[in-house]
């Protein structure tokens, strides 16, 4: 076993000589995946790999996050989905895969390098991907988060600003919400779709409570404010006609978000 255990060290130096790994630490694990010595069955190189990002090291991380870069491009491409979904796949599941998990090392670490770790992080991406994208699916219409049930009332004017700008309103908030950088909609993706609390955010990404709260109510501020701009984008500010519209739109633009979005994170 202690020849197989230093030829295993040379093939994994060899492939990742920039790595910095403890490798007794290593070689227990090895031992624990082939106790009667069979290392032939593990591919040592992509074990030792993800056994460097399971520790933190940073080499391994930015070569391992590149990795999963590459093999989410392959899964989007091949599933057809839209390159924001792909990004946002690869921030989940670099959070899943990447992140301490509390008290216990990343999820990397589960890797046992039996197949191929590309391959594995392919799988792990493809998964995320089809969950998204059932999600995305199941979601209602935005317009219909938009504009109904807006609290306009028996006002006429708004009413008839509601049915004539539906459509302007609805693909200004899409833009918006496109737009938003991948952990931002991550970050949304898990407390309106998962369900999960400030709290949780807050373990996942190993940050405050607080902080994780500060993080949603950015979003929704920029989310606002970049559909604002887009509303006034689409409607021709430069009328007085225009921006009057404008900002009786944008009275109830932050209602309609939070009715989007749900209630704003609690402090």
């Amino acid at each position: 076993m202690s020849e197989a255990l230093d030829a295993a060290v040379t093939t994994a130096r060899e492939a990742w000589p920039a790595l910095r790994v403890d490798l007794d630490a290593w070689k227990a694990a090895l031992e624990e995946l082939a106790p009667d010595g069979a290392l032939a069955d593990i591919l040592v190189a992509d074990h030792y790999l993800a056994f460097a990002c399971a520790a933190g090291d940073p080499a391994a991380l930015v070569a391992c996050d590149a990795m999963l870069v590459r093999e989410a491009g392959f899964a989007a491409d091949g599933a057809r989905v839209h390159a924001s979904l792909r990004d946002e796949a690869v921030q989940v599941v670099r959070t899943q895969l990447l992140a301490p998990r509390g008290d216990r090392p990343p999820a990397i670490g589960d890797y046992a390098g039996r197949g191929l770790l590309r391959s594995w992080l392919r799988v792990c991406v493809s998964r995320e991907l089809v969950r998204l994208a059932k999600a995305q699916q199941r979601s209602e219409p935005l317009e219909e988060h938009l504009v109904a049930d807006q609290g306009f009332g028996d006002d006429p004017v708004l009413e008839e600003l509601k049915a004539r700008y539906r459509s302007e309103l609805a693909d200004a908030f899409r833009t918006a919400l496109t737009e938003l950088p991948p952990r931002d909609r991550t970050l949304l993706r898990y407390q309106l779709i998962d369900g999960l609390t400030i709290d949780d955010i807050g373990s996942i990404y190993r940050v405050h409570r607080a902080t994780a709260a500060r993080w949603l109510a950015k979003i929704r501020d920029d989310l606002v404010g970049r559909t604002r701009t887009l509303m006034a984008e689409a409607l021709g500010v430069d009328t007085a006609e225009a921006a009057s519209i404008v900002r009786l739109v944008q009275s109830q633009l932050d209602v309609s978000v939070v009715r989007h979005l749900g209630p704003p994170a609690k402090r």
